[in-house]
């Protein structure tokens, strides 16, 4: 293949001499798929998948200089124009973001300001000084920071304070209410505060009756064992010592000491 196939011209034309060449390629490789392989025809195969690939390869290699040479001015241009256009745009559209962001923050805070002090004012009205406005999950969002009065965050507000009010005066009905309102305080909801420490005594009565259970069984078992030593005189264990004599006398009354020894249970040899 000594004159190359893929030229940088046009793209048009570059189209145009594939399309003529496609009917030559489509003859080889649907040529290469009919061939038999056999052990007599196994060299002749291999050898044409080694050309068929080498051809392939040639042309592989024209697409890459051709695609290098489309690519090569269209990256000189796109420098160009990031130097002179899009650098140029980007930096000015930051610089008027960051205005806006300042802009809009100045009117978020100064909004923010009010409500917190509307808040507590809230929480002062009842009584709830360890309140936080973080805790009531307001968003100050740039509709309701534009407005005169934030009508609808201003009545969430109010909501959360009322809400927190009247799970405090529930509290204060409640069963070791110090406790429940420990709990409330950390997670402001009035039913996990109760069941927490509805749990804590309920484990602290197990502890206390098992106790009480464990005391129980050993006074008992302490009595038992002092009715046993009532009954039952303690006993006291002698030292055996081992003495040694000799005895004469008739065979009969030897034989009636020794009968005596065993009764008694005296150890003799």
């Amino acid at each position: 293949m000594s004159e190359a196939l893929i030229r940088v011209t046009q793209l048009p034309q570059i189209e145009e001499r594939l399309r003529d060449f496609k009917e030559a390629v489509t003859q080889r490789t649907e040529e290469a798929k009919s061939l038999v392989c056999t052990e007599e025809s196994l060299a002749f195969v291999k050898q044409y998948r080694s050309d068929l690939r080498r051809e392939f390869d040639e042309l592989e290699a024209q697409r890459k200089q051709v695609k290098a040479a489309i690519f090569a001015p269209y990256e000189s241009f796109e420098a160009v124009y990031k130097e002179c256009v899009a650098d140029a745009f980007k930096a000015a559209d930051a610089a008027l973001k960051g205005k806006i962001d300042e802009a809009e923050g100045e009117i978020k805070k100064r909004c923010e300001d009010g409500l917190r002090e509307y808040f507590d004012e809230l929480c002062a009205a009842h009584g709830l000084d360890w309140l936080t406005f973080e805790r009531s999950g307001v968003k100050v969002d740039m509709a309701s920071a534009k407005q005169k009065t934030p009508k609808k965050l201003r009545e969430q507000l109010k909501d959360f304070v009322d809400s927190v009010d009247m799970d405090c005066e529930a509290i204060a009905n409640t069963q070791h209410a110090d406790e429940v309102m420990a709990e409330y305080k950390r997670c402001l909801r009035y039913s996990e505060a109760v069941a927490i420490v509805q749990a804590r005594h309920q484990r602290m009565e197990q502890e206390r009756a098992a106790l009480e259970a464990r005391s129980a069984q050993k006074a008992a078992e302490a009595e038992a064992v002092r009715k046993v030593e009532d009954v039952v005189p303690p006993v006291v264990v002698e030292e055996k010592k081992t003495a040694t004599f000799t005895v004469t006398d008739t065979r009969e009354r030897l034989i009636a000491l020794r009968e005596w020894m065993k009764a008694n249970n005296y150890q003799y040899k």
